[in-house]
């Protein structure tokens, strides 16, 4: 049986996903990247944002269709979806307002002369699986909730009645999908806002879905990515339940989309909970872990061309795999 390497968000950069490949020993054969040892798990979120999300997807698919690798759904795979299909007002599942199209942009501009290309992409993207799970490893692109994967198992996205359940908010199937592919937020203090990365702001803020019984609760401590801008106070017991409480002694899961920073090293979030997202999608480097089965002995490799600046006690250094 082969072994796992568990990739993160790689947002149309190509370079960075070839040259991780490469990093772990991989080597392209036919138009296809294998090792003789090893397969991928890749996290989802393949397209928009970077320079080449058509060699990008053409990699992924490519390892997926050999068996070289298994690829999930990201959040911008299913809003991608939901962004190209009428429902039955005949209005988009997911709205073309400016920020939304912004956030496609880059991606709709490298495929506007290949519209029935893109339309293949399409129905590929709804056919990802949302989840993956082995006898020691979980992964799925934001959050691990069993309450809500119960809710989606054994669907996709290309059966229309979960396709456009799957866009409402109002229906179990899209809270599910709300929290699996794209994680828990909380409402701000009225009010409030918080400014994103993108320069967008928001009313509400991603937070962290494990130690929720074990740690504080204030809105900086629960802030996703770590770090970021949070109101003062303390967050409700109502509030906190309302977000999945990932159990400290569930099985090791992986997830991306949470824009980590780069700049002192990577760590687990958690005892058994792993973010792979390193902003590769701009400035960061694309970063997997080489599973083995132990995190305390879990080597994690990048990208090339990207050296911390320093680094956090306690944490391990982005280094190469040796």
């Amino acid at each position: 049986m082969k072994g796992w390497d568990i990739i993160g968000d790689i947002h149309g950069q190509s370079a960075k996903l070839e040259d991780l490949l490469a990093t772990l020993g991989y080597h392209e054969s036919c138009g296809v990247f294998r090792h003789p040892e090893r397969r991928v798990l890749f996290l989802g979120d393949y397209i928009d944002r970077g320079p080449d999300v058509r060699r990008v997807l053409q990699i992924v698919r490519a390892m997926v269709e050999e068996g070289e690798a298994v690829a999930l759904a990201g959040n911008h795979e299913v809003n991608a979806v939901h962004y190209h299909t009428k429902g039955s007002d005949g209005q988009q599942l997911r709205p073309h307002s400016e920020e939304k199209a912004a956030q496609h942009a880059a991606t709709l501009a490298q495929f506007a002369n290949n519209p029935e290309e893109w339309k293949q992409w399409l129905a590929w993207f709804a056919r990802l699986p949302l989840f993956f799970e082995t006898a020691d490893f979980r992964a799925i692109h934001a959050c691990w909730s069993d309450k809500h994967i119960e809710d989606v198992r054994n669907r996709n996205l290309t059966d229309p009645a979960f396709l456009y359940a799957a866009a409402d908010k109002r229906r179990a199937e899209g809270r599910a999908m709300e929290i699996l592919v794209k994680g828990p937020e909380l409402a701000l203090p009225p009010g409030v806002t918080l400014e994103d990365r993108s320069g967008v702001k928001r009313k509400t803020m991603r937070v962290r879905w494990w130690n929720l019984r074990q740690g504080p609760s204030s809105y900086s401590s629960l802030v996703m990515p770590p770090g970021s801008s949070a109101p003062e106070g303390d967050a409700s017991e109502e509030e906190l339940g309302e977000i999945p409480d990932y159990p400290p002694d569930a099985k090791p899961v992986f997830i991306g989309h949470y824009w980590l920073a780069h700049g002192s090293g990577i760590a687990p979030l958690a005892r058994n909970v792993v973010c792979l997202d390193y902003s590769a999608g701009t400035e960061g480097p694309l970063v997997a872990c080489r599973w083995n089965g132990d995190l305390r002995k879990t080597a994690f490799c990048h990208s090339g061309g990207v050296t911390p600046q320093k680094e956090a006690s306690g944490e391990r250094r982005l280094a190469p795999c040796l």
